[in-house]
C-alpha cells in the first residue's frame, strides 16, 4: 500500500491541491507549504479536520486518518485584508474631520409613556459620508437599519449594543462590511459600485447580521454561519411577532385582521421581548388566510440565507478582531 496520497486544502474559495505528499508529513509541514502558497503567516493559520482545528503541529496525516481526495479548510485573515480595514478605518476617521460642521442635530423627543427598556441594546451613533451623493438617503437607510423591528428584537434579545452604525466607502468595491472589537463600530457598504444609486435593503440587512454576528464568533466557522442563519430566520420571526401576528404550532406566523387591535389586546411588552397574550393558543383555522400564508412564504423566502449568499457574505467581510 502507497504512503502518498492526494489531498486538498479549501481557502477563501480557492482549491490548493496537495500532489503525492507522504502520510507521515505533519501539520506544521502543511502549514508550511500553505504560507508558501497562500502568504498567510503560519501563526495566523487555522487549519480544520472534521470540524475540528488542528492544534497539534507534530500531528501526521497518518495519524489524522486524511485519506485519498480528502478536503481540509484553512482560515485565517490575510495581511492585506488587515491592511484593507486599517486603511478604511483612517478613512472613516478623515471623513469626519472634514465633514461640514454645519449640520443640525435633530432633536430627539423622549414619549411620555416613559424610557425605551431597549434603548441600551441598539445603534448609539448613526454617521455617513457627506461628500457622496445624497447623504440624506444614506443616513434614512442606516436608520432604516437601526429601527427595523427585527433588527431590534435581535438587538435586545442578545443584548447587544453597538457604539456606531456607519457608511463604507463604496470604492472598497472587495469589501461589503466589517465589525470592529465586536460592536464597537460596524461600517456596512450602502451604494452600487459607480455611485448611481443604493443597494437593496434586504441585502444590506443580510450583511448587517453577518457583521453583528461578528460579536460572538471571529472566524467563518460551522459556529459562526450556524448564528448567522439563525439570525437571518430571527429578523423575520420577531419583525412578523412585534407586528402583531401569533405563533402557529408549525412555527409560521399570521397577521391578525385587525392589527391595531390585536397589538393593543394580545401583546404585551416586556424585558426585551414581544410575548403573547392569553388569546394566542386558540387560533382559528379562518384566519390563516392565502394572503396571510403567502405573506409568511414571501418573508420567508426573501430572508432565507443560501450557500452563494453566505460564501460571498464570507469573502466580502473584513472583520477583525484588534484593540486600539
Amino acid at each position: 500500500m502507497s504512503n502518498l496520497i492526494n489531498f486538498k486544502v479549501s481557502f477563501k474559495s480557492k482549491i490548493i491541491n496537495f500532489n503525492n505528499w507522504d502520510l507521515q508529513s505533519t501539520v506544521d509541514q502543511i502549514k508550511n507549504y500553505l504560507e508558501e502558497k497562500t502568504t498567510l503567516p503560519k501563526d495566523s493559520q487555522k487549519l480544520l479536520w472534521k470540524g475540528r482545528i488542528l492544534k497539534d503541529g507534530q500531528v501526521n496525516l497518518k495519524e489524522l486518518t486524511v485519506q485519498e481526495g480528502s478536503k481540509l479548510m484553512l482560515m485565517g485573515t490575510l495581511p492585506t485584508q488587515i491592511e484593507q480595514v486599517n486603511k478604511m478605518d483612517k478613512r472613516i476617521e478623515e471623513q469626519k474631520r472634514i465633514a461640514p460642521s454645519l449640520r443640525l442635530k435633530r432633536q430627539q423627543h423622549p414619549k411620555k409613556s416613559g424610557p425605551d427598556p431597549n434603548s441600551t441594546y441598539t445603534f448609539h451613533k448613526i454617521s455617513v459620508i457627506d461628500e457622496f451623493p445624497n447623504p440624506e438617503k444614506a443616513r434614512k437607510l442606516l436608520e432604516k437599519l437601526r429601527d427595523d423591528r427585527g433588527v431590534k428584537a435581535i438587538m435586545a434579545e442578545k443584548r447587544w449594543s453597538v457604539g456606531e452604525l456607519t457608511e463604507l466607502t463604496p470604492f472598497e468595491a472587495s469589501i461589503l462590511g466589517y465589525n470592529r472589537n465586536k460592536g464597537e463600530l460596524i461600517a456596512i457598504r450602502l451604494r452600487t459600485d459607480d455611485l448611481s444609486g443604493f443597494r437593496y435593503y434586504d441585502s444590506i440587512r443580510k450583511v448587517l447580521l453577518h457583521e453583528l454576528t461578528h460579536n460572538v464568533w471571529s472566524d467563518h466557522d460551522d459556529n459562526f454561519h450556524a448564528l448567522n442563519r439563525q439570525l437571518n430566520k430571527d429578523v423575520v420571526s420577531l419583525d412578523w411577532t412585534a407586528h402583531g401576528a401569533h405563533t402557529l404550532s408549525s412555527g409560521d406566523y399570521y397577521n391578525p385582521i385587525n392589527e391595531e387591535e390585536e397589538l393593543e389586546n394580545d401583546i404585551t411588552y416586556e424585558a426585551g421581548t414581544y410575548k403573547l397574550g392569553s388569546n394566542s393558543s386558540n387560533i382559528s383555522d379562518t384566519m390563516n388566510t392565502p394572503e396571510t400564508r403567502r405573506q409568511r412564504l414571501a418573508a420567508a423566502a426573501l430572508s432565507r440565507l443560501t450557500k452563494k449568499e453566505e460564501k460571498e457574505l464570507d469573502e466580502g467581510c473584513g472583520s477583525i478582531n484588534k484593540t486600539l
